[in-house]
C-alpha cells in the first residue's frame, strides 16, 4: 500500500516553480525535503503531457473513491487523450457508458459525502439531469462553491 504523501500532484509543483518558488520553499510548505521536491518534480517532467484523470475530472477525488467503475471510464477518457492505446474491451465499456448517459440525458457530478447510489456503490459519484448548462458529461462545479453545485 502506498504511503501518505506530502507534496501536491506535479502540475502544481510545476505551478509553484514558476511563480518563483525554491525548492526550499516548496519543501518548508509541504513539510518535505527538498530532494523529495526535487524527485516529485522530475517524475512531473516526465509524466509532462501526459493526461490524468486529474486533468478529465474537476474535483479532488476522495482515495475511496478512486477505484470505482466510473474511475475507470475516467482513466481511459485520459488514456486516449495522451494518445496512448486502451484495450478494445475498456473502449466497450467507456463506450456503452457514455451512450447510457447520452440516452438518460444525465451527467455526472461527485462530492465526497454522497452516499452509497446507482452510479457509485462506495458512493461520492452520483448522476444528475442533464441541463442546457451542461456542456459534457461531468457537472463542471459552480465558482466558490467547494461541493460543486
Amino acid at each position: 500500500m502506498a504511503g501518505w504523501r506530502k507534496l501536491p500532484d506535479g502540475r502544481t509543483l510545476r505551478e509553484l516553480r514558476e511563480r518563483g518558488m525554491t525548492l526550499a520553499g516548496i519543501a518548508e510548505l509541504y513539510g518535505a525535503t527538498e530532494s523529495g521536491v526535487h524527485r516529485a518534480l522530475m517524475r512531473a517532467d516526465a509524466n509532462a503531457g501526459r493526461s490524468t484523470y486529474r486533468d478529465v475530472l474537476p474535483w479532488a477525488i476522495d482515495p475511496a473513491h478512486r477505484s470505482t467503475a466510473i474511475m475507470g471510464h475516467i482513466r481511459v477518457i485520459a488514456r486516449q487523450r495522451s494518445g496512448l492505446s486502451v484495450p478494445e474491451p475498456d473502449l466497450l465499456a467507456l463506450h456503452t457508458w457514455l451512450d447510457w448517459l447520452h440516452e438518460n440525458r444525465l451527467v455526472l457530478n461527485y462530492h465526497p459525502e454522497a452516499p452509497r447510489n446507482p452510479a457509485s456503490r462506495t458512493g461520492g459519484f452520483y448522476y444528475m439531469d442533464r441541463t442546457a448548462d451542461d456542456e459534457w458529461i461531468i457537472r463542471q462545479p459552480v465558482p466558490n462553491n467547494p461541493g460543486g453545485n
